[in-house]
């Protein structure tokens, strides 16, 4: 059963071939250092500093792979033997305290400071136990007390680092987040927008052929060649206007559509609306003019499903910073056309959307005997 993590433990990355490598090359470079310094052999005192050596590669070993795993507990004992043993072994060895400073670099990396403090400690006490024992000189103690120190200080030094580029990653890995999901949103914009026009042009295309339909129905009984002849020619040019018309949206996402106003006389003259203009005219901004043009379309669809034969105005105010866009319709003949009941019911609601997102407002509501749809942005 493995050891449950604890969050004091800074966890080194794993699959660091090359950081085990260096360790590993210290550690006999260490060793090599120390054992003949420690005259270790197999009798006596000798046989004594053989197996502090032994501990001290052991607790060593130790140290990385419960580092490497996760286990705190583990460690954290393997740095204090490391300590201990390197404390022991200084009396009769002195670079035996270089593993006094890799036990505080290890634990000043693997826990927090004040922990970290009071596993190094153990170095210098065991050294002084150790001088004591052997009637040695208590002067080198100082020593390795600083080397505790120095490791300390290199340790801490090196998580500060580490977190630092762990803190940069998180925040690059956050800010590409948050790039995706502006992409991602960017896309669903674009997505209702693409919907908004292919319902617009359809509606008022459908809407016109609609009431062609209806009037032709209404001629064909009469058996006048003429007469239906000119329906048929309305009702070809109002499909040729609806393939114009999605040529425009096009023109329009590309932001090369005509003035806004030559826009609303052509969709006037084909819808038999009257268009005036007040205020200076002046240029406006491809997203305005569309959103403008798309809403005055929608209205005289809505006119000619809900109240065919009705007179319709349109109007175009220009002010100081806004320009407005009214449709009103009169009282129908009683009877709606045939799509009077079709669609999905999202015309007033693509109106709104478009408004909401230029920051203006629109109203839809009955006025007089008809019905008035009057939309205000900012321009």
């Amino acid at each position: 059963m493995s050891e449950p993590s604890d969050p004091r433990l800074f966890q080194y990355p794993r699959d660091l071939p090359l950081r085990h490598l260096l360790r590993a090359a210290l550690l006999i470079a260490l060793v090599a250092t120390v054992a003949p310094e420690s005259h270790i052999g197999r009798s006596g005192s000798h046989l004594g500093a053989f197996i502090l050596v032994a501990i001290v590669v052991a607790s060593w070993v130790g140290w990385l792979v419960a580092q490497d795993r996760g286990r705190p507990v583990v460690t954290a004992g393997a740095l204090v033997v490391l300590a201990a043993a390197g404390g022991t072994l200084a009396p009769i060895a002195p670079a035996a305290i270089a593993f006094a400073v890799v036990a505080g670099v290890g634990a000043a990396m693997a826990f927090e400071l004040p922990l970290a403090v009071m596993l190094v400690a153990v170095a210098p006490v065991a050294q002084l136990i150790s001088a004591s024992v052997q009637h040695r000189s208590l002067v080198p103690v100082g020593g390795c007390v600083a080397a505790a120190l120095g490791g300390l200080t290199i340790g801490l030094a090196r998580r500060q680092a580490q977190l630092r580029t762990e803190q940069l990653a998180l925040v690059r890995v956050e800010r590409e987040r948050a790039e995706l999901e502006h992409d991602r949103a960017e896309l669903l914009g674009e997505r209702n927008r693409l919907a908004r026009e292919i319902h617009d042009v359809l509606a008022h295309t459908l809407g016109a052929v609609s009431v062609q339909i209806e009037a032709l129905d209404s001629v064909v009984d009469s058996q006048d060649a003429e007469q239906l002849h000119a329906r048929v020619q309305s009702t070809r040019r109002l499909v040729t206007q609806g393939l114009d018309e999605a040529r425009r949206a096009i023109s329009a996402l590309r932001d090369d559509a005509p003035p806004l106003v030559q826009q609303l006389k052509e969709l006037c003259a084909g819808s038999d609306a009257e268009l005036s203009t007040a205020g200076e005219v002046r240029p406006l901004t491809p997203h305005v003019s569309l959103a403008l043009f798309r809403i005055a379309q929608e209205a005289l669809t809505n006119a000619a499903k809900h109240a065919p034969g009705a007179p319709v105005s349109v109007s175009l105010q220009f002010s100081p910073g806004a320009v407005s866009l009214g449709v009103a319709n009169g009282r129908g003949s009683g009877q709606a056309a045939a799509l009077g009941a079709s669609g999905g019911g999202y015309g007033l609601q693509g109106m709104r959307e478009r408004v909401l997102l230029l920051g203006g407002t629109v109203e839809t509501g009955p006025s007089g005997e008809g019905w008035l749809v009057v939309a205000t942005v900012p321009a």
